[in-house]
């Protein structure tokens, strides 16, 4: 696979002496799509900043398509695509407007422009809200133009900070299925919802104290964690599934009429199961294997442990 970007120990300290990426080395190449999670202040809208040519490193290298973003910040325009974290607007100028704007840039005029702003429309799900101006639109909406106006250009690499915050879940899928479809493209994406991530992402780096703690497809990283399956479900019979978990020493809580296991592993999961509908039945059911949320609150606590 060609590799559309490469970041090699790429450091960031600013000039109070706060170090806001700690040699980071990632990859991103064609047809994948790689997430970057971590809390907030991790580094993670530093590391998109130097990517984009915006902020210089205090060392390291980033090459996009082999450019060299760091001689030439520059030499990267029309290779990236960006929709950044927080919703932006032209109060004043239509959706299809300022879709139009931007696919100017890239040489359409009369039907075929108004061909592009319909079917870039269309992928985000927007194509009835194409004549609400900027000031009109939700946060979410806002979130989407800025999202068609990066797919819209067809650059090989998407960086994507936060791309479905605030999207309803309707427009969502419909969001992921337009990020995937060339199998060309690359997507690097910053996100908070971790099952998007899971869902989405082919590779992902966990970024905690300015530096990655772990990588890899999401999978592999929650076995790495050695993450334990997650289990709830609903009894018939609460008391007795809550007796028969504790007298088999099971890790478990009760969060209103639910009962949510931790266990080893999926065996030991699948033993609690066929136990408490054999004594109790049961009434509600859903087994996580493995839980990637798990995997980032185990991975957060073993890195903060002193």
């Amino acid at each position: 696979m060609t590799t559309l970007t490469e970041v090699v120990d790429l450091t960031k300290v600013y000039p109070t002496g706060l170090k806001a990426n700690d040699a980071l080395t990632l990859k991103v190449c064609e047809g994948e799509i790689v997430g970057v999670i971590g809390p907030n202040g991790a580094g993670k809208t530093t590391l998109i900043r130097q990517l984009l040519g915006i902020l210089r490193p205090t060392k390291g290298q980033i090459k996009v398509l082999g450019r060299d973003v760091v001689k030439h910040p520059h030499a990267i325009k029309g290779l990236v695509g960006y929709v950044p974290q927080d919703p932006l607007c032209y109060p004043s100028l239509t959706v299809e407007e300022v879709v139009g704007f931007v696919l100017k840039f890239k040489g359409y005029r009369g039907a075929a422009l108004r061909e592009k702003v319909r079917q870039a429309l269309e992928l985000v799900g927007l194509e009835q809200a194409a004549t609400l101006a900027g000031y009109q639109l939700s946060r979410g909406m806002m979130k989407l133009v800025l999202l068609a106006m990066a797919l819209c250009q067809e650059t090989p690499l998407l960086i994507l900070d936060e791309p479905t915050a605030m999207v309803d879940v309707e427009r969502k899928s419909r969001v992921w299925e337009a990020i995937h479809a060339p199998a060309s493209r690359g997507v690097l994406l910053a996100s908070h919802d971790l099952k998007e991530v899971q869902d989405c992402c082919s590779r992902i780096y966990f970024m905690v104290g300015h530096k990655f703690i772990a990588e890899g497809p999401p999978h592999e990283v929650a076995a790495l964690a050695r993450l334990p399956v997650a289990v709830t479900l609903v009894p018939q019979d609460r008391e007795s599934a809550n007796n028969l978990l504790a007298s088999a020493g099971a890790t478990f809580d009760v969060v209103g009429d639910a009962i949510e296991i931790v266990c080893d592993n999926l065996s030991q999961g699948l033993k609690y199961i066929e136990d408490i509908e054999s004594s109790s039945g049961l009434r509600y059911l859903h087994v996580e294997s493995p839980s990637l949320e798990r995997a980032v609150k185990k991975l957060l606590i073993k890195e903060n442990s002193p």
